[in-house]
């Protein structure tokens, strides 16, 4: 894996070696995350497939930009499906996190002809029915107003070992400061502003490529119930619950999460003719 920055765009990246004979995978982090989170996935997979884990916009050692809307989330994934057209990757499977499963269907909403297949960890479907929501709205608004008075320092900041995290709880703050000290306040608070005023139901609604879903059944950030729905809305899906797992699948059960991908993409490789750029 090469480290890259990707200047148009201000955006951080780690890439493999780029072979036409690989199909590509495009792993989207979490929010107030970074593409650290993704370093055991990269070493189990850069032999067999080519790899892509970008620092989306205002996280990890991308730049930071100062107002509210520059983190619309159909903006964020514009950056994504830039750094694939600047890395001449035509097409791929996507990975996301959480919030990374949000930016992955903004991103299969703005070019779905760039994907043959995804992969959700702890979708953040039916978020926008959420019991805590309206509280969320109202407290993101607040602090959004009061960021505005916060120093800005457009320069991108660092990466967290998550792997000294784990495990990890859902709310776990020894975890949560480091990272949104990474991604500063403004940032996390203008990017959760973004995700609590949408309703994207619709968004998810229009995923057609085969897809797995996986959750744990002890998340208390999205209940797992929320996952089984979007399973029943994809007849092109597969779910898997994890039964002692939370929200942050990627730190606490990497080795079983990344199991369950292999056994899915061989089959999508097999299926799909995924073996192209």
């Amino acid at each position: 894996m090469k480290e890259a920055f990707f200047d148009e765009r201000g955006i951080y990246y780690r890439a493999s070696d780029i072979k036409d004979d690989r199909p590509t995978l495009l792993f989207v982090h979490g929010l107030s995350g970074s593409s650290s989170v993704w370093l055991p996935y990269e070493r189990h997979f850069e032999s067999s497939y080519n790899i892509v884990s970008p620092d989306l916009r205002g996280h990890g050692k991308s730049r930071k930009q100062f107002f509210y809307g520059a983190y619309e989330p159909e903006l964020i994934a514009d950056d994504v499906v830039a750094l694939l057209k600047h890395l001449s990757i035509s097409r791929a499977v996507i990975i996301g996190h959480s919030f990374g499963t949000f930016i992955a269907v903004s991103i299969l909403k703005l070019a779905p002809e760039r994907f043959s297949a995804a992969i959700f960890l702890s979708p953040t479907y039916g978020a926008s029915h959420a019991w805590w929501l309206p509280l969320a709205r109202i407290v993101a608004s607040i602090f959004g107003f009061l960021s505005i008075f916060l120093p800005f320092d457009p320069r991108g900041r660092g990466h967290v070992n998550y792997e000294k995290y784990a495990p990890t709880g859902d709310w776990s703050l020894s975890r949560i400061i480091p990272d949104i000290k990474n991604t500063s306040a403004r940032v996390y608070i203008f990017c959760m502003r973004h995700i609590y005023k949408l309703d994207t139901d619709e968004w998810w609604r229009e995923v057609k490529i085969p897809s797995l879903i996986i959750h744990g059944k002890k998340d208390t950030i999205i209940p797992f119930e929320k996952a089984e729905r979007l399973h029943a809305l994809w007849p092109h899906s597969q779910l898997i619950l994890m039964d002692n797992a939370n929200h942050i699948l990627p730190v606490n059960n990497a080795k079983d999460v990344i199991e369950a991908m292999k056994d899915f993409l061989a089959n999508v490789v097999d299926d799909t003719g995924l073996r192209s750029r």
